[in-house]
């Protein structure tokens, strides 16, 4: 079989192993091999149709990325890794980077901390206005931010696949939150919260709410939408809230 009709058999494939990280010509040498054999330098740029030039970066590469083995002699020969041991290896290396970055991102964080003296405290203009999160990630940063400074109580009305979530996220955060003292109230309708000297009431209201001390954060998005569609309004009231508190036990 020609390489050209192995291209028409399976059009998908290179799209694929783009998807993994490959360029172009990675994906189509890497393709070739992987049908065709081993191969030399010369052989496989003839065969994948690829530009002679290029041909020993390319391999490299896929070497780099555990898509290729070398057979090292005269000449140098080339085969192709079974594609589930290369995107083990490629996982794996995704994995450490992000470990590295994330890494990094703490330092950078603890450094900048010093430099960059963010207004914490409470003005008139934060006090009175209201203002809308998007995407879960940053409300639930928002939602840990709220639980880990509370002092007097948290209260966190939602539905049971919502109160798994956050009692995952969150679970650390609320029993540290209680054994400083604060009241942690949840309401959902679930037999048991699995969270000590909390208060449990075992209904299903129709907002989401999360409340802790005198700031209030509502769920806009219904319960079903996407993370990156998630979205919420965080406002810092003391009389807002306790309002809303008292009417949320009531009800």
């Amino acid at each position: 079989m020609k390489y050209a009709d192995a291209m028409a058999a399976n059009p998908e494939v290179i799209n694929s192993l783009r998807q993994l990280g490959l360029n172009q010509y990675e994906a189509k040498a890497y393709y070739a091999l992987a049908n065709f054999g081993v191969h030399t330098a010369g052989e496989l740029a003839e065969r994948s149709e690829l530009p002679r030039p290029r041909i020993y970066d390319v391999l490299t590469e896929l070497q780099d990325k555990g898509f290729v083995l070398i057979q090292h002699g005269r000449p140098v020969k080339y085969a192709a890794l079974p594609i589930g041991e290369a995107v083990k290896t490629l996982k794996k290396q995704r994995q450490n980077s992000l470990v590295e970055e994330l890494k990094k991102m703490e330092e950078l964080s603890s450094s900048l901390s010093s430099k960059i003296k963010t207004q914490t405290a409470p003005t008139p203009s934060m006090d009175e206005a209201i203002w809308t999160l998007r995407g879960r990630e940053a409300i639930y940063s928002k939602i840990a931010s709220m639980i880990s400074a509370a002092k007097k109580h948290v209260l966190i009305a939602t539905d049971e696949q919502g109160w798994r979530r956050k009692q995952e996220i969150h679970g650390k955060e609320l029993e540290k939150a209680a054994k400083r003292g604060a009241s942690v109230t949840v309401i959902a309708p679930v037999a048991k919260p699995q969270l000590s000297q909390a208060l449990h009431l075992p209904k299903e209201l129709p907002s989401r709410i999360v409340m802790a001390d005198d700031q209030a954060l509502v769920f806009l998005s219904p319960k079903d939408a996407k993370e990156d569609e998630e979205t919420a309004l965080w406002l810092k009231n003391p009389h807002f809230v306790e309002t809303l508190k008292q009417t949320l036990k009531k009800d």
